[in-house]
């Protein structure tokens, strides 16, 4: 791990691992602390990483067939990046300032804003439709007291 100071704030630049270079076009990331102060840093560092990390794993778990873990994966890269996950209908009606935000979440490298990225922190994740294995399964866990021991 490597912490530099870029003009007035120090940044951390770390190496992606290998795991996540399917999803990561960067080699290298820079992750700014948003501090100036070196007392501050190795903690901010840590957290920062961490982030990243977690990031990149509900990523990786978007990237499945499965409906319910694009969505479940779409919420939790929301949540790594500080936001609750709303769907697009709630994200338009929240205040200029807040969808600005929001937009202002998504990385862009190289000039080309990440799909993934802005599916979930602008709400356009499709929501899972039941399947009808999904419905029977849920039918049971809710009728297990009427149905069981009968024949």
């Amino acid at each position: 791990m490597s912490i530099a100071k870029r003009g007035r704030l120090y940044h951390l630049r770390r190496r992606v691992p290998r795991r996540y270079r399917g999803i990561e076009p960067r080699e290298t990331v820079w992750i700014s602390l948003h501090t100036d102060s070196e007392t501050v840093v190795r903690s901010k560092a840590d957290r920062a990483w961490r982030q990243m990390i977690e990031a990149w794993e509900a990523r990786l778990a978007g990237n499945s067939e499965d409906a319910e873990a694009r969505y479940e994966a779409a919420r939790d890269l929301a949540q790594a990046r500080g936001f609750r996950y709303l769907d697009a209908g709630h994200v338009a009606k929240l205040p200029v300032e807040d969808v600005v935000e929001h937009v202002g979440a998504i990385p862009v490298p190289a000039n080309q804003p990440d799909v993934a990225e802005a599916a979930a922190l602008l709400g356009t994740a499709p929501e899972p439709r039941i399947t009808v294995t999904k419905a029977l399964e849920l039918y049971w866990t809710l009728a297990k007291e009427k149905t069981f021991g009968k024949s």
